[in-house]
């Protein structure tokens, strides 16, 4: 999606105090100590610790598992995107045919279906494999080539759908692997009640004016994926917490999506290191955080006029204004 408002993606618009979409979304959805706290209170203790491997790239590998584990075949085309070079782009084609894709190469998987189906039938080291690759690959699409990317080191003729499954360390592997075994457990289960439309990775109407792709919907519950490790205790051991950006995000996404198209009726968070998936209604938790009634088609209009008109909201007068927690 091209984008030429000139806004930053929403997540570095969040990273961003004096950002006038920050500013808008916390001075009027602010109230969210109580939320953080409860979360706080019921999570418990790291499960995957990390390892060596790069954990920019465990996340976003972890984040294709979680396609394979809910789609036989999702979408392939960010990845694509991220393979410049024609040698790279027919080695991502031959990976996905390894994947059981079109013999073709032509179809590049869903990102829209009715769900909950079946996930990939493929040996899950191989997935595994694969999603590494993907992940240094959606790397190469947003942020570009990187040094010191295993990508960068392979040479232009030789790049073949194997050279892309070898670029996987065993920590990295090993990592996925125990990721996987607890989101097998504590989130498919919940996500396989979900009946109905399904996303995976969607953009918003208003993605047009901000950068701004979830990770995956699933029949009404947007669904934000987390394999940060979190921060330590004085006696060394890891606790997740909730962190304001991460509240601000999933509010993000719920207000670019001006024509309610993908009729979001609630939020979660699942932390694979924790395997700890904590969901909540939407009316309740944009009451609870904004401090009062909210109509979420005026504030959807209104956080659109902002992105449109690049003009600063003030918060309102008497909506509390907190710091991130």
């Amino acid at each position: 999606m091209t984008i030429v408002s000139g806004w930053p993606a929403l997540t570095v618009a969040l990273s961003n105090r004096a950002s006038p979409a920050r500013l808008f979304i916390q001075g009027r959805f602010g109230h969210w100590q109580d939320l953080q706290a409860r979360y706080w209170e019921s999570v418990g203790s790291l499960v995957v610790p990390g390892s060596k491997a790069n954990p920019g790239t465990v996340g976003s590998a972890f984040d294709w598992m979680v396609r394979f584990m809910v789609h036989p075949r999702p979408d392939l085309r960010l990845a694509l995107l991220g393979a410049r070079i024609p040698p790279l782009r027919h080695a991502v084609r031959e990976l996905a045919r390894t994947l059981n894709y079109s013999e073709s190469g032509d179809s590049m998987g869903a990102s829209r279906f009715t769900g909950p189906a079946a996930g990939s039938e493929v040996d899950h080291q191989l997935v595994a494999r694969a999603c590494w690759a993907l992940a240094l690959l959606t790397g190469l699409y947003w942020v570009g080539p990187t040094p010191g990317s295993p990508l960068m080191a392979l040479a232009p003729r030789s790049i073949t759908a194997e050279k892309l499954l070898e670029l996987a360390p065993p920590a990295a592997l090993d990592e996925l692997q125990a990721l996987r075994t607890f989101a097998e457990r504590s989130l498919l289960p919940s996500l396989s009640a979900r009946r109905g439309a399904w996303a995976l990775g969607p953009t918003f109407a208003g993605s047009s004016l901000m950068n701004a792709d979830a990770d995956l919907i699933a029949a009404g519950l947007l669904l934000e994926l987390k394999t940060s490790l979190g921060s330590k205790r004085r006696d060394g051991t890891r606790r997740s917490s909730l962190e304001a950006p991460t509240i601000m995000q999933l509010l993000g996404y719920v207000l670019l999506d001006l024509p309610d198209e993908f009729a979001v009726e609630a939020v979660g968070v699942y932390n694979a290191r924790y395997a700890h998936l904590m969901t909540w209604r939407l009316p309740e938790l944009l009451a609870e955080v904004a401090g009062r009634p909210v109509d979420l088609k005026e504030e959807r209009v209104a956080f659109h006029q902002l992105l449109a008109t690049g003009d600063h909201v003030s918060p309102r007068v008497g909506d509390h204004l907190c710091s991130p927690g």
